[in-house]
């Protein structure tokens, strides 16, 4: 089989692997016992060939009649066993559902003998799986049409016998839910409708089947089983029955179809067969004939459209096309009444709520109608148009296209009914409703887009030409706008299809071209992008701007109305005069009579429109720019704040501030002090929910910048008081809101007092207490603000070194809730804050740069961002590593250059002052740049790439220690592929410079004592420890000297600890320094912990313990002696630490250590003897005499 790259490219032929596959399965069957693990290996693979070729099933002919021959012979045989005959079976059915039943039908034997041979398999246990059953009646079907009289097969029983037992076995089989069951309904069908046995066995049938049907009736269990296989096989029998045999006993039929009343039954696939065998009984009361009043298009082929011929041919077939038109021969027809109670079923069909229904009674309308007379056509049409009455349901409107599209295309659908069906399909194609919380339409839309393409396929140039204008625009707003991918592809697909055919669709080709079938996929990509592109084409302006202001901004989705309203700020640029003129003033006014999706649309879209329009202001009419200031208070006076929606109304109003203030629209004194109260109440109100918080600090940012330019000094302090009396309020919403607003108002409003600004603002960046650890959104705001004063205050060196120091003492927020690590939110908000302010003051040039980056901070900044830089958060690094790189490749000279550029290399950037490329290969040069550089940004935080290409930060004196406090938690984390990138990096770095082992080995223990009792850092830096020991080889003086100390330090650790975790992350690296001669410290500290109180830290430290024995030659006297002990000894067990004691100080002795002394011994609990009176229930119980 082709690999899984190629599994959705066209097959042109069967690989050669595969067939020898199959061929090797089949042949396997041969020897198969029972279903075992190699047997279901083989079905399972099996079943993957041959549905891989389920596209192009005609690859397998080739080999079919091969492999059904060999298949037929295991089924047959009585050498095998029922296991393989099953599956021999089963293989059958697996080509037969791929490549298709008819032609399978073809390639099965067809001699006389055979017929005996299925009917005893049939008759037998042999076939006692559906496959069996479903292949055999398959085969079945093709034998009874043998050309010869069937009773010649009864032998010596009686006449008629054979039959008989064929229609027994069928029609036995019929009642089922099995697929078998469809195929015994074929065989019931091709039998009684055979010449020869029609008149003998068709009759019989029907009223059996019939009875059976309706018997069922009162089989809860079973009923609808038994009714199911009935109706196939009479649809079946309908088939394929001539019309003069089925004739007589259509009426007979349908009147007991009729008293069944299956339309009414819940059983989707009952009313499906109902629909189907009603139109093929009604097909049966009707004579075939072509209508002569049909439409016939000239030229169907698409190359004889191509080839039209002279304007003289092109007239002759249009005047008979006219003629054919208006023929009607009624003196021809025979209408019986029953054809009536057929559409009846019918058009009860079209409104039925399943789809598969639907689609069937379509198609039976329009084979009933292919029948019938001009008159009684335009009946049917007429009855149609009712589907698509205001008060039908979706099912209604859905079918009803159907089965216009049927008529259609099949030419029934006359050119003068274009123009009541035209403004039927105009509301079709825009068919969406929100019924509580079902969203309804989709389906109509489609066929509304089929009836489209049925037209294109159908009628004349001429005949459509004067609908082509509102089809087309039709098509391209569903094609743009439309909620679902699937309808805007088959809208797509109809202008395609209209383009070709018709050719009079206005800049058909450039459309297509534009909106493709991949180009619709994406729904952001239609409404900002396609639509500014198709309406800059005459035609379709004007239609695409009035849907999006009349539909698509009230519409029900608020993500609807967002992009609406963005496509309609996109649009000014092509169509500003009439959307300032008519749309904007429009949507002024709905804001005061509209529902709440029109207010909220409404609020997005005049917003866009007037950034859209912010070059020409001017055109915007002086009517409408007071009704912009006096929005709020038009929304207020309706209440739009109150309610559910209330939050939602607050959030559009934030985002029409913004606009607004991008904008630039003249606002009185007034507007501007009822917006700023707005948006105060909207940032610093806890009951908001975050997103509108985040809209109204983004409409503070454009309202504040752009209207608060002259000086108010009363005004700005009024401001700045607000917000900072609000930084220490109880509620969490509020301390962000206000922070939040502090980080994007301009200077002349924060003023020139930033000392005392930042003295409140600097508490909100530390954890105080211990209820405020949780409060990370507030320290996140609360650096932004601090960094904004950096950014639009002037600031003296003093100011600055504050701020510098401020935000580094945020890289040191670790705090933990049951979030994880929030603190690394302010980490990262801190690192980019400093960027932002390292960017700023080298902007400001040398003076400036010497007097803020001191030798000192330089360091601090480079130490922090490393730190941050090889730590275990993907996202942390990431911001970390963008930081470090800034500062690195800056003009800022710093202590041991040379290392950190060989540790963080110079990623290549786009200037953006690059001249646009304007050619093809330009274009090719930039796409390739861009590719490049975001490959190796991907790249540049990859832990493989990473740490490898960092360790030689080890051999910085001045950033060693923020290295290493770093390396640490990453190489004793918990993400395996971080694990395990840092781990072999750090070994493999010291296998390699043996001369920074000391460097390394002093870094950890000036880790270790500055982080004295710090968890984060002690645990997995004795796991780094642990690390080291085992794989890297340490002389002997720096390996006594190492473990000395780090054996103090862990002492020291341990006093007092409590920390299972930790307890159990020291034992291995304490174990491990063993392996050096001044061991008698380790030791003493390993028989402590032999007896610790906790039961998993004794079991943990004699197996570390017993391991280091074993791995370390000599390393104490006795060994097998004190090997034993500790393998003896059940360490774990609560119960006797008085034998664990005597045990380990065995070891003591053993090992020449002095045994440890209790500081306090244990005293025993007194035994209490006197008992209360009145202490207990039980008490109680006893004195009442119970």
């Amino acid at each position: 089989m082709p690999s899984g790259d190629t599994q959705s490219a066209t097959v042109s032929h069967v690989a050669q692997e595969d067939t020898e596959s199959i061929s090797l399965y089949i042949n396997n069957l041969w020897e198969v016992k029972e279903f075992d693990i190699n047997t279901e290996r083989d079905v399972q693979k099996m079943t993957e060939i041959i549905n891989f070729y389920q596209e192009q099933p005609h690859v397998l002919d080739p080999h079919l009649q091969t492999w059904i021959d060999k298949l037929l012979e295991i089924g047959l045989s009585d050498k095998v066993s029922q296991m393989s005959i099953n599956l021999a079976f089963k293989y059958l059915y697996l080509l037969t559902k791929v490549r298709g039943q008819k032609y399978i039908v073809r390639l099965l034997p067809h001699e006389v003998a055979d017929i005996e041979t299925v009917l005893t398999m049939l008759e037998s246990d042999r076939s006692d799986i559906w496959h069996a059953k479903y292949v055999l009646f398959l085969w079945l079907s093709i034998l009874v049409l043998i050309p010869f009289d069937l009773k010649r097969l009864d032998g010596e029983k009686e006449e008629g016998w054979s039959i008989r037992r064929m229609l027994k076995i069928a029609t036995s089989r019929i009642e089922g839910a099995e697929k078998s069951s469809e195929a015994a309904a074929l065989v019931v069908a091709k039998l009684v409708t055979r010449p020869d046995l029609h008149t003998e066995h068709l009759k019989p049938t029907l009223t059996q089947l019939i009875n059976d049907c309706k018997a069922a009736e009162n089989d809860v269990v079973f009923g609808s089983r038994t009714k199911l296989g009935t109706l196939t096989a009479l649809c079946r029998i309908y088939k394929l029955g001539r019309r003069d045999y089925l004739l007589p006993h259509s009426r007979y039929v349908l009147q007991q179809l009729e008293e069944m009343s299956l339309g009414i039954n819940h059983n989707t696939l009952l009313r499906k067969f109902e629909t189907k065998l009603a139109q093929r009984i009604g097909i049966s009361f009707l004579a075939p004939r072509v209508a002569k009043w049909r439409y016939t298009r000239g030229t169907r082929l698409l190359a004889d459209s191509l080839n039209k011929g002279t304007e003289k041919q092109r007239n002759v077939e249009s005047d008979r096309n006219v003629r054919n038109s208006e023929e009607d021969d009624e003196e021809g027809y025979e209408i019986p009444d029953e054809i009536e109670d057929v559409l009846e079923v019918l058009f009860r069909g079209l409104r039925d709520p399943e789809t598969i229904v639907r689609w069937s009674a379509a198609k039976g309308v329009g084979r009933i109608t292919a029948r019938l007379p001009r008159s009684l056509a335009t009946d049917i049409v007429n009855q149609l148009l009712d589907c698509f009455s205001p008060l039908e349901t979706a099912s209604s409107w859905h079918g009803g296209c159907l089965a216009m599209a049927e008529l259609g295309r099949h030419g029934f659908l006359l050119p003068h009914h274009l123009p009541e069906v035209v403004p039927i399909l105009v509301k079709a194609l825009q068919y969406d409703e929100k019924r509580g919380n079902l969203i309804i339409g989709a389906n109509v839309r489609d066929a509304a887009c089929y009836l489209c393409w049925s037209f294109a396929r159908t009628y004349e140039p001429e005949q459509i030409k004067p609908f082509v204008h509102t089809i087309a625009s039709s098509l391209i707003l569903t094609t743009l706008f439309d909620r679902h991918t699937g309808c805007r592809r088959a809208a797509s697909a109809a202008f395609q299809e209209n383009v070709g055919r018709q050719g009079s669709f206005p800049h058909g080709i450039d459309i297509l071209t534009t909106c493709d079938y991949y180009a619709v996929a994406l729904q952001s990509n239609t409404y900002h992008k396609l639509s500014v592109k198709v309406a800059s084409y005459e035609p379709y302006g004007k239609p695409i701007v009035d849907h999006l202001a009349e539909v698509k901004v009230k519409h029900w989705c608020p993500t609807i109305r967002k992009d609406a309203s963005i496509a309609l700020g996109l649009l000014c640029s092509t169509l500003p005069d009439y959307i300032s003129s008519h749309i904007l003033p429009s949507l002024l006014d709905s804001l005061e009579t509209g529902d709440f999706n029109s207010r909220h649309g409404a609020l997005h879209a005049i917003g866009d429109i007037c950034v859209g329009l912010r070059d020409r202001l001017d055109q915007i009419s002086d009517r409408d720019i007071d009704k912009i200031n006096n929005t709020l208070a038009t929304l207020e006076s309706r209440g739009s704040f109150r309610g559910s929606g209330g939050d939602e109304m607050r959030g559009a109003v934030c985002y029409f501030i913004q606009k607004i203030s991008t904008a630039g629209i003249r606002l009185t004194v007034n507007t501007l002090q009822v917006w700023q109260e707005f948006l105060n109440v909207c940032i610093v109100n806890p009951e908001q929910y975050v997103g509108v918080q985040n809209m109204s600090v983004d409409a503070l940012r454009a309202f504040s910048w752009q209207y608060y330019t002259e000086s108010n000094p009363e005004m700005w302090s009024h401001i700045v008081q607000h917000y900072t009396s609000q930084l220490r309020h109880e509620f969490t919403a509020t301390r962000v809101g206000s922070a939040l607003a502090l980080s994007v108002l301009p200077g002349c409003v924060l003023g020139c007092n930033t000392a005392a600004l930042l003295n409140h603002l600097t508490p909100c960046t530390k954890v105080l207490n211990k209820s405020e650890t949780s409060l990370a959104e507030c320290r996140v705001s609360a650096v932004k603000a601090i960094t904004n004063i950096q950014l639009v205050c002037p600031c003296n060196s003093e100011t600055r070194a504050q701020i510098y120091r401020v935000l580094l003492a945020c890289l040191a927020d670790y705090s933990t809730d049951s979030r994880g690590d929030i603190g690394s939110y302010v980490r990262e908000a801190a690192m980019s804050c400093l960027m932002k302010c390292n960017q700023f003051i080298l902007s400001r040039g040398h003076p400036t740069i010497n007097l803020t980056f001191t030798r000192d901070l330089k360091m601090e900044l480079v130490g922090g961002f490393l730190q941050q830089s090889v730590e275990k958060i993907d996202r942390t690094r990431q911001v970390a590593l963008e930081a470090l790189h800034h500062i690195v490749h800056s003009e800022l000279e710093l202590v041991g250059h040379e290392i950190l550029k060989t540790a963080v290399p110079l990623l290549p950037t786009i200037s953006s002052s690059v001249i646009l490329p304007k050619t093809e290969q330009e274009k090719e040069a930039v796409a390739m740049r861009e590719g490049d550089v975001f490959l190796q940004n991907v790249e540049y935080n990859n832990p493989g790439v990473l740490f490898p290409r960092a360790m030689v930060i080890i051999k910085s004196t001045e950033y060693r220690h923020h290295f290493l406090r770093g390396l640490v938690v990453s190489i004793g984390g918990l993400t395996e592929s971080l694990v395990k990138a840092s781990s072999s990096a750090f070994v493999d770095y010291l296998t390699e410079h043996e001369e920074d082992l000391e460097n390394v080995c002093k870094g950890l223990i000036n880790v270790l004592v500055a982080d004295h009792k710090n968890d984060r850092i002690v645990v997995p830096l004795f796991k780094t420890v642990e690390l080291m020991l085992t794989n890297v080889i340490l002389e002997e003086e720096l390996g006594n000297k190492f473990t000395a100390q780090f054996v103090s330090q862990v002492k020291s650790e341990l006093k007092g600890c409590g920390s299972v975790v930790k307890l159990l992350s020291s034992l291995s690296p304490l174990a491990n320094c063993l392996q050096f001669s001044s061991n008698s410290t380790v030791l003493s500290q390993i028989m402590l912990l032999l007896c610790h109180r906790y039961p998993r830290v004794r079991k943990g430290m004699a197996d570390a313990f017993y391991t280091a024995l074993v791995t370390f030659d000599d390393v104490i006297e006795n060994t097998e002696e004190v090997s034993q002990i500790l393998e003896d000894t059940v360490w774990e067990d609560p119960n006797d630490i008085e034998e664990l004691r005597r045990k380990r100080n065995k070891i003591c002795d053993l090992v020449g250590v002095a045994q440890p002394k209790l500081l306090k011994p244990n005293k025993p609990k007194p035994k209490v003897t006197n008992v209360e009176q009145f202490d207990s229930y039980s008490d109680l119980v006893g004195r009442a005499g119970y």
